[in-house]
């Protein structure tokens, strides 16, 4: 589903203006527009604040001069990009905040994009009116279009799919999902000596056909405003996955993050998922129940089972855990001076997943830490396992002698974040 920029666009605006504040609109040349549909930035100078809508990245991304953390209109934007399935993005840069064109961003994001082409091999779209190629060494990906491509429309090569193909020499396999995301992952699989039908092969397709499946899903049950306080986790956890399938696409495509990524989708194949009979479909059902439901059913109650199986495992690690030089890192963090709050604490908790023996743990932590970094949401889960981390820690035998205190310390200024920030 395409995202309706202009309805965004005058959602963000009406919301800006809800708070009262001035606000300045620009269009994607940079120029000042009095039209919010046509707007790609709205800037506030007081308190300073600016808005970008970035359909590229298919995100809303807040930007703030000073810490509004606590300040409604983080989560209002948050909950916004939700509704629309875009990613929401927060930054505090310390400084005033002045609208710039977005062609401007436009030549610094293709510098950095050439850069990751570059390291990554992947080769750029061209082609016919018809048909698309995207080289990748020995691997080629081969897209057939609806339509005729126009050259004059930027990312014209990437719309109007029918068909996907992935070919290696003579070799040319049929995708089952028009999807570009899975094909550069695929492609990247494959170019590493991967095979389309091989369990990660398999992964990559399953994932794709159940991004599809979530996409229509949710679209529908908002749009059939069914959603309520009893099926609204279900809710949650698909928009979770949805985000968690575009970014393993993300990082699978990626020289240096594919094999990484691999292990981590290899790890979740071995979690041991219990039965679970519960009665998903009858939370979603009024009148009648629609393919669009009973075709995620099965979906939701394997997602509900691996994240419970995956935290299970977290807790589990974290109890028999002993993090032996915990300590002595987080005294390390005492000597270095960082931009806010939460680029401490976020390097903090990285430092408990660098001394962590069990790898998904130590992952786990060390993307916490990286959330934590960048202003991310964090869950009731993540708080607590972080929380326990950080007793487990401080109670092992491995730091005695050192100063507890620190660690106590360390929980209550912990206890200062809103679990949902």
């Amino acid at each position: 589903m395409a995202t309706n920029k202009k309805q965004v666009s005058e959602k963000v605006f009406n919301l800006l203006k809800g708070f009262g504040f001035e606000v300045k609109t620009f269009d994607v040349e940079g120029s000042s527009t009095i039209n919010p549909q046509e707007s790609t930035r709205f800037v506030v100078e007081e308190p300073n604040i600016l808005v970008r809508i970035d359909l590229n990245k298919n995100s809303v991304i807040l930007n703030t001069s000073e810490d509004l953390s606590d300040h409604k209109i983080r989560p209002m934007l948050k909950e916004l990009s939700r509704d629309y399935l875009m990613n929401f993005d927060y930054n505090i840069f310390g400084r005033r905040l002045k609208a710039k064109g977005e062609l401007q961003d436009a030549t610094k994001n293709s510098e950095k994009d050439m850069n990751d082409v570059m390291e990554a091999s992947l080769g750029k779209l061209s082609g016919s009116t018809k048909t698309s190629y995207q080289p990748l060494e020995n691997v080629k990906i081969v897209l057939k279009h609806k339509k005729a491509v126009d050259e004059e429309v930027r990312g014209s090569r990437s719309r109007n799919i029918q068909n996907v193909f992935i070919q290696r020499g003579d070799e040319r396999f049929k995708l089952p999902e028009n999807n570009l995301a899975m094909a550069r992952a695929m492609a990247r699989h494959v170019q590493q000596g991967g095979e389309v039908y091989d369990s990660i092969g398999e992964s990559i397709i399953n994932m794709a056909q159940d991004l599809t499946r979530l996409r229509e899903f949710i679209v529908y049950v908002r749009r059939s405003n069914i959603v309520n306080e009893a099926n609204a986790e279900y809710v949650d956890l698909a928009i979770e996955n949805i985000n968690n399938i575009r970014e393993t696409f993300k990082k699978l495509q990626g020289a240096k993050t594919y094999a990484t990524t691999v292990e981590t989708i290899s790890a979740q194949e071995k979690y041991n998922l219990e039965e679970d009979d519960s009665d998903i479909q009858s939370l979603f059902t009024e009148t009648h129940f629609d393919s669009k439901v009973a075709n995620v059913m099965d979906n939701l109650r394997t997602l509900n089972l691996k994240k419970k199986a995956f935290e299970s495992h977290i807790m589990k690690a974290i109890q028999s855990e002993n993090f032996s030089n915990a300590v002595d890192m987080l005294k390390e963090t005492e000597l270095l001076q960082f931009d806010n709050p939460h680029a401490k604490l976020g390097h903090q908790v990285s430092q408990l997943g660098f001394s962590a023996t069990d790898e998904r743990l130590g992952g786990y932590l060390r993307d916490c830490g990286k959330r934590l970094s960048s202003g991310g949401s964090m869950s009731n889960f993540d708080y607590t396992a972080i929380k326990s981390s950080l007793l487990s820690a401080g109670s092992t035998p491995a730091v005695q002698g050192a100063p507890i205190t620190h660690m106590e310390s360390f929980e209550k200024y912990m206890d200062r974040f809103s679990v949902n920030f």
